[in-house]
Parts: structure tokens; sequence; C-alpha cells
């Protein structure tokens, strides 16, 4: 078994995050990489085979299988009887084989919800860990969904932060039992600073594609003025917001373009505001979210209960002007006025009044979005991130897991 010749070794437990998909490239060249253990989209160990590449060591094809007819059995219920996802124990069981097989390492990097056993597994043997999480407290997250849906007097049944209390319960032990908890921003450390994670939580910002979210190599021609929002379409999102927003500006030769998948509980809001030259997309593969960036005049983040939302650094990456809110992370990557405005979150009047001003000074507004790439192509790339986390790693190598927080350098 191949041995890294740095001497910060490195286990990592992935989950989907687009910002992390170089990670595994950079700890690997630089000989950092002990183990990656996989959760998407098969389950599965890799390791360095001392050719510079990694090789699969290990797979759970009985796994596999079983979590396919799993959720395969539960796309088919009714939706009147059918129980939540099937994700607390698709988790508790990859994280269950996975933790068999921890080699011994000096930082075991896991992502929330996917960890809790590995990471034991990986503290038995010394190891420093590392939980990444990459939007605000999931408690907060669920109590702001739900107090967004209230406010509208809609059912939050079906909200991204409507989690199961056992995986509520489960994402809790692991910020208990880990040494530190990586977050992408200060409004997401605040939302752990309130449920007393403060001295373990560290600010580690994400990243981008640059090469992939890019401005769009033709001129802007057209005349319309067209604002863009990618992400779920539902309450704790924001959209409710922004929508009213949209109708009060009642722009001419300007159209509102959503982007994202339609969750049950907005669907009748939206009826409303059809004829307010609103087009709704839905989900879109990622090539034609590139094309919608790319085909916009302005971006705008309106979520009052974001980390750092991936979806701002892609548009800025896109070279788009944004309005943001408070509450989106935006603070970590957007001067006010420079690369674009923020507004506080849940303010119509104020978010109305950000799109006008662009909407009113396109020229301006264009500079911003030039600023917004350059922003992003100094600080926000994949390797910027990438950076980052090995600057977290080598700042704790040389700690006794369990000790409280010092001034890391990231």
């Amino acid at each position: 078994m191949p041995i890294p010749t740095d001497p910060v070794s490195v286990t990592l437990a992935l989950g989907a995050a687009p910002y992390q998909k170089t990670l595994t490239a950079k700890l690997l060249s630089a000989g950092m990489l002990r183990q990656v253990l996989e959760f998407v989209p098969y389950v599965e160990i890799q390791e360095p085979n001392g050719n510079g590449a990694l090789e699969r060591v290990r797979s759970f094809p009985a796994y596999t299988l079983l979590k396919r007819v799993v959720w395969g059995i539960w796309r088919r219920l009714p939706g009147s009887v059918q129980p939540r996802p099937p994700v607390t124990s698709s988790a508790w069981l990859a994280d269950r084989l996975l933790s068999k097989k921890i080699a011994r390492c000096t930082i075991f990097h896991g992502c929330t919800a996917l960890c809790l056993v590995s990471l034991r597994a990986a503290k038995r043997k010394g190891a420093v860990t590392l939980v990444e999480n990459a939007a605000r407290h999931p408690r907060h997250w669920k109590r702001v969904d739900l107090e967004e849906c209230r406010r509208f007097g809609v059912n939050g049944g079906d909200g991204s932060g409507n989690f199961a209390e056992r995986l509520l319960e489960r994402m809790e032990r692991e910020f208990a039992e880990c040494d530190r908890i990586v977050v992408p921003s200060a409004v997401a450390q605040e939302s752990f600073v309130e449920y007393g994670y403060g001295e373990k939580t560290v600010v580690v910002q994400t990243g981008v594609d640059t090469e992939f979210f890019s401005p769009s190599p033709a001129v802007r021609t057209a005349p319309a003025f067209r604002v863009c929002y990618v992400g779920r379409l539902e309450f704790a999102k924001g959209v409710s917001y922004l929508l009213e927003a949209w109708k009060r500006l009642s722009l001419t030769s300007a159209e509102l373009v959503l982007v994202g998948e339609v969750k049950l509980q907005m669907k009748s809001l939206l009826a409303k505001y059809m004829d307010c030259g609103v087009r709704v997309l839905g989900a879109l593969p990622v090539r034609e979210v590139v094309r919608c960036y790319r085909e916009a005049t302005l971006f705008v983040q309106p979520s009052p209960n974001e980390g750092l939302a991936q979806v701002l650094l892609e548009a800025m990456a896109s070279g788009l002007p944004v309005v943001a809110t408070d509450k989106t992370g935006a603070l970590e990557c957007v001067t006010n006025g420079k690369e674009g405005l923020v507004v506080p979150a849940r303010d119509v009047d104020a978010l109305a009044e950000a799109m006008l001003w662009c909407y009113q000074h396109r020229e301006e507004s264009q500079e911003m979005g030039k600023a917004a790439r350059r922003r992003i192509e100094s600080q926000f790339k994949l390797e910027h991130y990438n950076e980052r986390v090995v600057a977290l790693y080598r700042a704790l190598a040389g700690m006794q897991p369990g000790i409280k927080l010092k001034e890391e350098a990231v």
C-alpha cells in the first residue's frame, strides 16, 4: 500500500460538492493523499497506486444494488403515502461499510451526514477529523425553511430543509465528535455559533470552475433586460420576494428567468406571476445552466438562508453583476457597489430598488459584471479552494484530536 511522500496524509470522504472536484488531484500531486472514500455515484475506496494515479481497492456492488432497489420502491410509492427519501438509511449503511477500511492518516476530511462512523474510526487511529458543511447549521436551515413556509401559509413538507429528525441527530453527532467543522462563510459560521460550535468552526471559502463557467465569447446585443435566478424554486430560497419585487417594477423589455426544480409548495404562487414577464425553465442540465448565465443581464440571489451560494460564484464567473442578500454568503465575494449590490434579506423594496438600478444603469452594471469575473479569478477558483484546504490541513497537522480551536490561517 503506497505511503504519501508528504508528512501530512489525508483521507477524503467526498460527497457531491462541485467545488471539491479537483481537491483529490491536488492532494495526489502533493503526495498528501492516503485514501478517497467515494459516496457518489458509487460507494468505493480508492488509494494512490504509486504511479501518480488512483486505483479502486474496494467496491460494494451489493450496496449499490440494494440502494437502487430501495430508492426505486420509494419513487414508485404514491405521493399520499410516500415517506421521506431514504437518505438516512443509505448514508448510515455506506458509512458503516467504508469505516471498516479506514487507513491510518493525519487528517480525515468528511462530508456532513455521510461520515459519522468513519470519522470515529479515523479518530481511533489518531487522525484529526474535519466535517465539511456547505450550508448553515442544518437545524437553522430547517427553522428558516419552516418560517418561510408559515409566512406564506403553505405546507413546508417538500422543502429542502425538511430534514428527518434521525438525519439531524446524525449530523449533530458528527459536529459534536469531529475536531473541526468547515463552513464556507462567516454567515454560515454564525449559525454554528448559535448552536454552540463557534470554537471548532472554521471558514474555508469555496471555489468555482472558471473554465466551465465563463463569460460569453460573443458581445451581448439583445435589447431585453434578462434577470436570471438559478436554484430550487421554494420559499426557503426567497423566490417569493423576488417574484413580488419583479412584479412591482413592471419593467418594459425585461424578463425574469427562473432555473431550477420547482417544489410543489411554489406552484400556486408561480401561477400568479406568469403574466409579469416570468419564464420558468425548471431543472436543466448544467450546460444549459451555463447558457442561461451567458444570456442573462443580471443574476439575483434572494435567499434568506445560504452558506455561500455556489450559483452566486457561477454567475460571477460568467461575468454577471449580481444582486444578492446579506444571508447568501455574498459578503465573502461581493463588495457592495463593485461586483454587485448586497441587500437585506426578505426586503422586497431593497431588492426591487437594486434590480431597478441595474436596469437603469446598463453600462455601470456591465462593468460590475467584469469586476465580478476578476474577483472570482483572483480569489474563488477551484485552486484557491484547494490551497485554503491544504493550508488548514497543515495548520492542524500537529495537534492532538479534541483540542480547542486556535487561530488557524486558511
